[in-house]
């Protein structure tokens, strides 16, 4: 794998794992089991990504992936969801893939709601997570305090949760 498929990977990967890991959480009973199925669930997308289409849903991809390894793991270590009857399983599947949805949803209303701040306010938010810059860096660059910086950020995302809440309702998806 070149290196500029390695990093669209990972870019992907760190934008979806924690709704695949949601995923394995809600089909795995033993805790203990879940962070080893993730992991190896990682190794598996990793070594399948030339099998992932470009522009499909990754989450999507990396659940389907997970919900194999798990029936795997199962057959071979026979103690994954035995705990559960087949009605159950499909019922935790179902309430996964919802929840998932339900994911998909709120950062596709929260892209929305980006768009809508003014310049100062988004770059402000790029520049804290995004790209990483620790507040007292945001501070110096914008000459102000970090308390200052710490109150905008806070009414910032105040603000994109009144948003995000608005538009699920608006379209119907709280």
């Amino acid at each position: 794998m070149d290196s500029t498929t390695a990093n669209e990977f990972l870019q992907l990967l760190l934008k979806n794992q924690r709704r695949i890991y949601a995923f394995i959480l809600g089909m795995v009973p033993d805790c203990e089991d879940i962070e080893d199925l993730f992991q190896e669930t990682v190794l598996i997308m990793w070594s399948k990504f030339d099998s992932y289409q470009r522009g499909t849903s990754f989450t999507s991809w990396g659940v389907t992936v997970a919900k194999y390894h798990i029936f795997s793991a199962r057959k071979r270590r026979s103690k994954y969801m035995r705990h559960f009857s087949p009605a159950v399983q499909a019922l935790l599947q179902a309430r996964a893939d919802h929840y998932i949805q339900y994911l998909d949803d709120r950062v596709h209303a929260l892209r929305n709601c980006l768009k809508k701040l003014n310049k100062e306010d988004y770059e402000l938010i790029k520049m804290r997570y995004e790209e990483e810059v620790p507040i007292q860096s945001i501070a110096e660059r914008m000459g102000r305090s970090m308390q200052s910086i710490y109150k905008k950020i806070a009414r910032i995302h105040e603000a994109l949760v009144r948003c995000v809440q608005r538009t699920m309702k608006m379209e119907g998806l709280t």
